[in-house]
């Protein structure tokens, strides 16, 4: 295959993906085919400056993503610091007779994501002008994708993205990694009298308390869990790995964040939520069923609370139409 071809055979590869991460993956085994680098990766920083995410790729075909315990050396954090002070793009440093490049994927108040690529050789003026090339599309392509993703309001997921990220978790190690006391848990989250907030003080003002709300959401929740706003007024919640106490004690935390918030001439702001356990067995419409009855329970019973579904099937008050994977037939 020749080198042009090889380039629109990669491009062509990841602009072809639907999912951030399987563009990343794209990005990176693009740019591994193109350069032979020793190590390439793929780093994420919150506001704080804290490394929050890491995407590599192994010498196979597969990523290794991680979200805790990310070692980020003091040379890789000065350079990105200098990177930060002169609002570079990208900086090439050499140490030790290797070459290590990074690049800028993304810069905001929230989140700075970079590209860094370890060499055994300085690439060519050619390769640098392919990889930046490369970049470029990426980060119009990531954009593209990112606004189809998420709620155009609240930066959240939505819930398109929500059918396609159930799916991922169902096909990936989302159950593989539990214990016999964690497990993964589906909560959907609403707004108590939202419609009295948007005929009290209309419409914006409604907008603004989802805003806010949807921000709380983001400090209150850990990096992996997985946040979408549904419509309206109701957000559901992925959460991967918890105990039942620490699922509640995370939930109750967001809900008690959630009064704190103060609006001018407002009553506090309150949340309702149902909660259930994420069973990889149980197709997940199933699963959203039963965390809406639980929120109705919740709505029912003096608003402001979580309730959990095993709570109101233990008080006989729960209708269980169960869906399992091998009931659905998919075309």
């Amino acid at each position: 295959m020749s080198i042009s071809n090889n380039i629109l055979h990669h491009i062509e590869n990841f602009t072809a993906q639907r999912d951030k991460e399987l563009l990343a993956f794209s990005l990176l085994k693009s740019i591994r085919d193109i350069l032979n680098p020793i190590r390439i990766s793929i780093l994420t920083l919150n506001g704080q400056d804290e490394p929050i995410m890491e995407i590599s790729l192994s010498n196979g075909e597969s990523c290794d993503y991680r979200y805790q315990d990310i070692k980020v050396s003091d040379s890789t954090r000065a350079s990105l610091d200098y990177i930060n002070t002169w609002h570079l793009d990208e900086l090439m440093k050499a140490h030790d007779d290797q070459y290590t490049s990074f690049h800028v994927l993304q810069q905001s108040r929230q989140l700075n994501q970079y590209l860094i690529i370890t060499l055994d050789n300085k690439p060519s003026r050619s390769e640098s002008y392919i990889i930046k090339g490369m970049l470029s599309i990426y980060s119009n392509f990531s954009s593209l994708l990112a606004d189809a993703q998420t709620d155009e309001l609240t930066g959240l997921m939505n819930r398109k993205t929500f059918e396609e990220s159930i799916i991922k978790l169902y096909q990936g190690s989302a159950f593989s990694e539990l214990t016999d006391s964690h497990t993964n848990w589906i909560a959907i989250i609403d707004l108590d009298h939202f419609k009295v907030i948007n005929d009290k003080a209309g419409h914006l003002y409604g907008d603004e308390v989802l805003i806010h709300v949807s921000r709380v959401l983001r400090q209150t929740f850990r990096q992996d869990d997985m946040l979408f706003r549904f419509g309206g007024e109701e957000f559901v919640v992925l959460m991967r790995n918890l105990t039942r106490q620490e699922c509640a004690d995370l939930v109750d935390q967001f809900r008690t964040s959630v009064q704190e918030i103060a609006m001018h001439d407002l009553e506090p702001i309150t949340i309702s939520a149902g909660i259930c356990e994420f069973l990889n067995d149980t197709f997940h419409i199933t699963l959203m069923d039963h965390a809406d009855q639980a929120l109705y329970y919740s709505k029912q019973n003096g608003r402001n609370r979580i309730t959990f579904y095993d709570e109101i099937v233990e008080a006989g008050l729960a209708k269980q139409n169960n869906v399992t994977h091998g009931d659905i037939d998919f075309f």
